[in-house]
Order: C-alpha cells, then structure tokens, then sequence
C-alpha cells in the first residue's frame, strides 16, 4: 500500500468515514472517494503525508472540511472538486497555497463569505472556476482579464454591483445567475464568450448594443431582471434593405446562438429584427415583457432549427402566421395572453414534430429551469425536460371561429390550451385521438353540442376544463374521466350537462325534458282542438240559417236524416238477431 499512486473508489455507494491511514499514502497522486455516501471530519492529519498528491476528488459526499486557519498542505494540487462538501462557513485559506490548480470544484460547499481578493490571483491559472450554489457575496472585479479560465461558474450566490467588463479572453462559459447583481456595463469583452447566464438578477437599464461584439453566442439568458426598453439594435435597415451594423458589413450576432431567453423583463420593441440571423436558433423566449406588433413572416424561414418558442403574455397582435408550418421542430409553441386575433389555422396541424410521440432523449446537453403553464399550474421544468412536452398554448387572445378538425393529427400534444378565446361550433370528435394529453383546456367560449364520446379514450389526461361553454349532454365515462384533478370545477358553467360528477341526473333531466315537451304539445293540441270546435259550430250554423231562409231545403234535409236513420235502425236489429243465434 505504501508504494500506491493512485486510489480512485468513486461511485461505489461506500459509507463510513475517512480512515487516517490515507494520509500515510506518501505516494499517492490521485485520491478519488467521490459519489459514496461517505461522512465524518476531515483534518489536516488526513493529509499529512499526502506529498505527491496532485488529483483531489472527494465531490458529492457529506464530508467536512476541519482546519487550522494558518494550515499550509503539503500538497500542490491541479485538480480539486470538494462539491457538497462543507467547507465553510469562511473561505479556507489553505486554497491560496493552491496555485497550480487547474481544475477548482466549491460547488455547493456551505460558503457564507467575501470573496477574498486573492482568489482571483492564486486561481489566474485555472481553466475551470465552480463556486456557484454558495452564499458568497461582495461584488466582482471589474477586470478578470488576467485570468486564464474559460469556464467561471458563481451562479445562485448573494453577489452583488456590476457584472465585469473585462474577462479572461478565452472564456467560453460564464454563469453568474441567481445573484444580486445590479447593472450590466456598457461594453462586455469576450470574443471566445459562448455562453452567458445572468438570469434572475436585478439588472436594472437597457441592453447595451456592445452585446452585439459577442457574436461566438451560442447560448444567452438575462431572463427574471429588471430590463427595460428596447433590445441590442444589432441590426439596422438600410435603403438596399441590407443589415448593416454601424459602418461595418453584415453582422453576426447570433449566428450561432441555439437559446436565447429574455423572459420576464419590461422590455419593450417589437420582435428583435436580430434573430434574422439566427439560423441556428432551438429555444426562444420572450414570455412576459411587452414586444409588440405583429409576428413576422420571416420567423420561420430564418429560424428552421426552432423547437421551443415562449411568446407568452405580451402585445404581439395580427394573426398566427401560415407558414409556422415550416419549423419542422416546433413542439412547444406558446402564444398565450398576447392580442392575437383571427382563427386557428388548419395548416398548424401539419407540424411535424407534433406529431410524433417523443421518447425520453433530450437533445439539450445543458441546465436551466423554465416555467410551464400546464395542468392548470405553473411549473419550472429542466430545459432537457422541455425536449418531452409537446405543447400548444393559445389561450387568452381573440381568437375566433371554430377548432379545426385537423388538430387530432397532433398525437404528440401533452398540452393543449385553447381557453379564453371566442372560438364556436362543437368539439372536434376525434380528439380522443390525442392519447398522449395530460393537460386539455377548453374553458370560456361557446362551445355547443356533446361531449365528444372519444374523450374516454384521453387515458394520460390529468387536467381537463371545459367549464363556461354551452355543451349539453352526458358527460362521457371513462377510468381517467373519474380521477382529474379540479373535478368538481371541470364541468362548471354549462347548464345542460349532465351525469357523474354532476349532481344533475341523466334520468331526471331526460324526464324533465320530457315534461317540458308534452306541456308543449299539450299547448298545441289545445289550439287544435279549439280550432276543431270553432268549425263546427260555424258550419252548424250555415247549415241551420240555410234551412230557415228555404223550407223546401229544410224538409228535404230532415227527410235524408230520416230515411239514413230508418236504414241503420234497421242493418243493426238484423245484425244483432244473426249474432245471437
């Protein structure tokens, strides 16, 4: 055991603690005890004799670092990921003898402390900085540009001031979300930039145009800040109708973005003429700002690679563009609570991606949380889970006419929200074929007619509203129709329903139906009757003024009546007498 160098048990599900014998490996250079269920104190004697050690991996375990404020290891390490181990609540200052380091791991580490100022020097060297999911707080340096890191992870800390201007200038990966940062500066160099988290903030001002020099973007989220106005005007319209920005040829801002999200901000502008460059454009939100105008034409033919497009809650207006039909990606398209106005297009049907039934394969390779408006809730799912909902949201609008009968092409769908709207007409009867729903909202227009007896066949359903429509009928049966969430509001609003969960009785309603039509057609039958009546008496009394104004007329009527009388009087006796013999 003396003579080993490397020790690397990780990911065995060990448990106990740490024995102080490790620390008499004097030959070891890497230490792996990573992803066990390991537990106890980790003191300076663990380490005493480590001298070689140069790879330190002790991540995901419930492991607590123990030393002296003055101790100075007797190892110069290059790799180190103490992740979910507790470091804290200050800042070791053992780290600061680690200047070799080119791989740090703090991530989750019970941190509650400035970070000191010789952090960044005694790390300058490490291509990857994690110290995100801590409470460090203080602001940043300005200036990092002397620093070789590529990748800086600070994100869901309590950090505060100015996001920095300066970076190291090949790096690729920078995530400072989830802190108290206040401002953007006016100018952001990172030519290598690649990925940019700074959501959930307290940015506060405009996107400054210098955002458009980031042009190697792949993916960029300032989403949950306080922004305002306009976005980065990267583009600009000139006479020839090229794209220009400033004084130099066309722009490439965007060109290799595959996410942008912009959501909940107060920005204000029109769809960002940008994205026409965007050919390579997965995810895009912009839900909960006020972009308005109307959808542009050229959304789909500049942005073919969309799969996931968040539009929600703002003033965009105009009609669903036709031609949405060519994002052959497209499942998750969400245009709630905007002005739009016009009817759904049958052609929206055509979306191949929504029909097709996904499996459990993402194509993200990253993290991120969003909010969903489904199931009646607002949830936050990873956006490799938004790769699993196919999704149409077109609730609160104008929406007019009726629901194309195309739609049950969809058979991808898991959500679908039409509610709020000004559609008519009946519920498409093969919308059973949409087995793969867990979500269906109808509510709030005129529906009329039955409940679609398919709706039995919607086994994954979960949440289904169709409450305030004019539907009449029995409520289909059905194992899933009998255990939704809200029962008791699903149906509400729609007076001619009838059966489970209703109080009101097929049966009664059918009786009371009934009733209701014979107290009609007793309304009628008695004008009949009274017009019947009415007739005779008024040929009655033709016949009786006739015979007073000619007696000759009177006699021969009473003579017929006579002899009609004599001749029945007569058949009656003789058919009796026959019977009786």
């Amino acid at each position: 055991m003396a003579s080993l160098s490397i020790l690397s048990i990780g990911g065995n599900m060990i448990t106990g603690t740490v024995p102080l014998g490790v620390g008499a490996l004097g030959n070891l250079t890497m230490l792996d005890l990573s992803y066990n269920k390991l537990s106890g104190v980790l003191t300076k004697d663990h380490f005493s004799g480590l001298l070689k050690l140069k790879n330190l991996d002790l991540s995901e375990n419930s492991l607590e670092m123990d030393t002296e404020s003055n101790w100075v290891p007797p190892f110069k390490l290059k790799y180190m990921d103490l992740q979910s181990c507790s470091m804290g609540p200050h800042f070791p200052k053992w780290l600061r003898w680690q200047t070799d380091i080119g791989y740090l791991g703090l991530r989750n580490t019970s941190l509650d402390d400035v970070i000191p100022d010789w952090f960044w020097v005694t790390f300058s060297r490490a291509s990857v900085l994690d110290a995100s999911r801590n409470t460090l707080h203080g602001s940043l340096p300005t200036n990092l540009q002397h620093m070789s890191a590529s990748i800086i992870y600070l994100g869901s800390n309590k950090l505060t001031g100015q996001v920095p201007w300066l970076f190291p200038m090949n790096i690729s990966h920078l995530d400072l979300s989830s802190n108290l940062l206040e401002s953007l500066p006016a100018e952001i160099k990172a030519p290598q930039l690649g990925v940019l988290l700074l959501e959930n903030n307290q940015i506060i001002g405009t996107i400054s145009s210098s955002m458009c020099q980031l042009t190697s973007l792949r993916w960029l989220d300032l989403s949950k800040n306080n922004l305002t106005r306009g976005v980065m005007q990267c583009w600009k319209d000139t006479d020839n109708n090229s794209l220009v920005l400033g004084a130099r040829s066309i722009n490439t801002f965007g060109s290799m973005m595959y996410s942008l999200s912009l959501s909940s901000n107060d920005l204000s502008v029109e769809f960002p003429k940008f994205l026409r460059s965007a050919s390579h454009l997965g995810f895009l939100d912009l839900s909960y700002n006020r972009f308005f105008g109307t959808l542009p034409k050229w959304l789909a033919g500049k942005m073919p690679l969309l799969q996931i497009l968040r539009l929600r809650s703002n003033m965009f207006g105009g009609h669903i563009p036709k031609n949405l039909i060519c994002l052959e990606r497209l499942h998750y398209l969400d245009l709630a609570r905007n002005n739009i106005s016009g009817s759904i297009p049958w052609s929206l049907s055509n979306l191949k991606a929504m029909r097709i039934i996904y499996d459990n394969n993402p194509a993200y390779d990253f993290e991120d949380n969003i909010q969903v408006i489904t199931k009646g809730q607002t949830r936050e799912y990873s956006i490799e889970t938004y790769q699993l909902l196919v999704n149409l949201d077109l609730s609160c609008n104008s929406i007019t006419g009726q629901i194309p009968e195309e739609i049950h092409l969809l058979i991808g769908l898991t959500n679908l929200n039409l509610s709020c709207n000004q559609l008519i007409g009946k519920i498409p009867n093969k919308i059973g074929d949409l087995k793969q729903l867990e979500s269906l909202d109808l509510s709030y227009h005129e529906f009329c007619g039955e409940i679609p007896p398919t709706f039995s066949a919607l086994t994954s359903l979960t949440q289904l509203n169709l409450s305030y429509n004019n539907l009449s009928g029995v409520i289909p049966s059905g194992p899933q129709l009998q255990v939704l969430n809200n029962l008791n509001y699903t149906y509400i609003g729609n007076p001619d329903l009838c059966g489970y969960p209703l109080s009101k009785n097929c049966s009664a309603g059918s009786t009371n139906a009934a009733q209701s039509f014979n107290h009609e057609d007793a309304y009628h039958i008695s004008y009949l009757y009274l017009g019947m009546g009415i007739g005779f008496l008024v040929g009655l009394w033709v016949v009786f003024c006739t015979m007073l104004l000619r007696r000759t007329w009177a006699i021969a009527y009473f003579q017929v009546i006579d002899k009609l009388y004599d001749e029945t009087y007569v058949r009656v006796v003789i058919t009796w007498a026959h019977l009786m013999k």
